[in-house]
């Protein structure tokens, strides 16, 4: 009678035991993983190879392996009209350029990696940001989740990254002057400053994300900024032109060069009105007579 009891209470134990067996789970080339326990992380980085994670309990409880890809990635930082990945939004998000508040469209291509988790401050780094984020299901998998460092990021440190980039472009007279600080490749140029801004913003909010490297491109003012550039670039190319041609003409003993010059002029009009469908004739006197006069032809 004894041996039968026993034989009872084994055999529930036995059946729940085979229903949760031990489980191993492969980490991946090109990730690390972290071991999630019901009362949180272990502390152990766990390289690519397999993993005993072990075995659920009866109500399903049980350790967790969140996978991290160890490569580093790009974030690309657009500042112009609208979101190309959503065609819904219709807002101004160009930065703002000096005090007449131009505005401006600039891309930034952040390049960010995982903290050194070599080192112990590293690896300590590493735990933060385990946990900043929120892991998900892995391909799939029950008991294996992923844990992106884009997703972080996005959540964590993207606002802060990108109002210290609106600082630095704010902080610029003109955008000619953004261009030419684009061009500058020291410590004083554009880009080094926004790599600085945004290496400063993920300290600020408390991201342990290394940033690799940062590079400003795609600077281009509103089209009413460009136009009034080209108008600026054009007046002046005249106001040159005017200066020498006035020296050009005022060097003139005999008044060849007023004479030539006169008639180029009157050609370049006759030239013009012909393009637009008229027939000009110019009546003048060659050996400096009175003004000439314009005798359009029926």
């Amino acid at each position: 009678m004894r041996t039968y009891k026993m034989l009872l209470i084994a055999a529930p134990a036995l059946a729940l035991a085979g229903c949760f067996p031990q489980e191993f789970i492969n980490v991946p080339p090109n990730y690390i993983g972290l071991l999630l326990t019901p009362s949180g992380y272990d502390g152990s980085i766990y390289t690519p190879g397999q993993v005993d994670i072990g075995a659920e309990d009866t109500s399903r409880r049980g350790n967790r392996l969140v996978l991290i890809q160890r490569s580093g990635f790009a974030v690309k930082e657009q500042f112009m009209r609208g979101d190309p990945d959503n065609p819904r939004d219709t807002e101004d998000h160009r930065c703002v350029v000096g005090p007449r508040l131009e505005p401006m469209t600039v891309d930034t291509r952040l390049l960010l990696a995982l903290p050194d988790y070599g080192t112990a401050e590293g690896k300590k780094d590493l735990m933060r940001l385990a946990l900043l984020g929120n892991p998900k299901p892995y391909e799939g998998r029950g008991r294996t989740l992923e844990l992106t460092a884009q997703s972080i990021y996005a959540e964590q440190a993207k606002l802060q990254v990108r109002g210290k980039i609106r600082e630095i472009c704010a902080q610029y007279e003109s955008v000619e002057a953004v261009f030419k600080a684009a061009a500058d490749t020291s410590e004083k140029g554009f880009s080094q400053r926004i790599k600085r801004a945004v290496a400063s913003a993920l300290v600020e909010s408390k991201v342990p994300l290394r940033l690799v490297d940062a590079v400003v491109s795609n600077v281009k003012p509103d089209p009413s900024v460009m136009d009034a550039i080209a108008a600026k670039q054009a007046a002046e190319k005249r106001v040159e032109a005017i200066e020498v041609i006035t020296k050009f003409l005022a060097n003139d003993p005999d008044g060849s060069r007023k004479l030539v010059y006169r008639m180029q002029v009157l050609q370049e009009i006759v030239a013009k009105a012909d393009e637009k469908g008229r027939s000009t004739i110019f009546m003048t006197d060659v050996s400096g007579g009175p003004p000439v006069m314009p005798v359009q032809v029926k």
